[in-house]
């Protein structure tokens, strides 16, 4: 038999203010949901593909670098993490920067310094070339650093609710931001979900374009990361060592991000509570360290074979 459209439309509306109610209980941000968080982790593990010498941590770093230093700012009182009523705005050497009050992250938040155009080209530049110069590193790596950082930017654009305060007045909503009603990006599990996905497009990614420095010669194109290392000591000796596991490794980093991610989508508190600030920067340092450590069991494809053996 079947059942009239009212029928199906009322069951649905039940259905979804009862997830709504839930939801609201579990966060306690409903409506204030929207924003990236792992998913700004996920340029690094594209970009280093193309510039092998630069260090992952550099860009893993780079692309939470405004957040981060939101963070820190917020703690220093420059800017702030709570509801405010029109995009803040800041004079800086008789140029207004304006800010965002786009909720990008999972409250209202004022980061005029970290979050405008202007601030984050600034960013970029200075940890580009700072990076750079410390590592000697090419300019391909400066290159890729400071598209880690500028890579935020469009990340935040994308899922924020209302961007006009970025990218001004006349830009036209894609289409699944232009009704309100649309779930992805108000809700946490939409956040959850969308970012947890960018990011393990990218750890998969990144497991495809690797393999382990030891075996380069041997494997050279073939990703192989779970296989028994052998290796020669300086006295001639042979010694056995069964290698890091990367399989897991990766799998680790995933889980890694899937817990950080739901904190930021599900337990997130305004970062004026200075405590709460520090959770988040201890994040980002914390992934970024366990990105830092893959790296150190991974050679990206394109490394030279002569390199490799001028270290050995």
């Amino acid at each position: 038999m079947l059942l009239p459209y009212s029928f199906h439309l009322w069951i649905w509306t039940i259905l979804f203010n009862n997830y709504t109610t839930f939801t609201t209980q579990v966060s306690g941000v409903l409506n204030d949901i929207d924003g990236m968080w792992v998913a700004h982790f996920a340029p690094s593990l594209l970009l280093t593909r193309f510039a092998p010498s630069t260090p992952l941590w550099a860009l893993a770093f780079a692309g939470a670098l405004p957040d981060f230093l939101f963070f820190a700012l917020n703690i220093a009182g420059l800017e702030s993490g709570h509801d405010h009523s029109a995009p803040p705005t800041v004079t800086f050497f008789g140029q207004t920067l304006k800010g965002s009050s786009t909720d990008c992250l999972p409250y209202p938040s004022s980061y005029p310094y970290t979050h405008s155009t202007i601030g984050q080209l600034s960013i970029a530049l200075l940890f580009a070339v700072t990076i750079t110069l410390a590592y000697r590193l090419p300019l391909t790596s400066l290159a890729t650093l400071l598209l880690a950082t500028l890579s935020h930017l469009p990340l935040d654009i994308a899922i924020s609710r209302d961007e006009s305060a970025i990218v001004g007045g006349e830009y036209t909503k894609p289409i699944w931001k232009r009704d309100a009603s649309v779930p992805l990006l108000d809700y946490p599990w939409g956040t959850f979900t969308s970012d947890l996905g960018i990011f393990v497009f990218a750890i998969l990614f990144h497991a495809r374009t690797v393999y382990p420095p030891e075996e380069y010669e041997q494997k050279r194109g073939q990703p192989n990361i779970t296989s028994t290392l052998s290796t020669d000591s300086g006295l001639g000796r042979t010694e056995s060592k069964k290698k890091m596991n990367l399989t897991y490794g990766y799998l680790g980093i995933i889980v890694f991000a899937a817990i950080i991610q739901a904190h930021f989508s599900f337990f997130a508190e305004p970062a004026e509570e200075w405590s709460s600030a520090v959770v988040f920067m201890l994040e980002i340092l914390g992934f970024v360290g366990a990105l830092h450590w893959l790296e150190g069991y991974t050679r990206v494809v394109d490394n030279k074979v002569s390199d490799l053996k001028k270290k050995n």
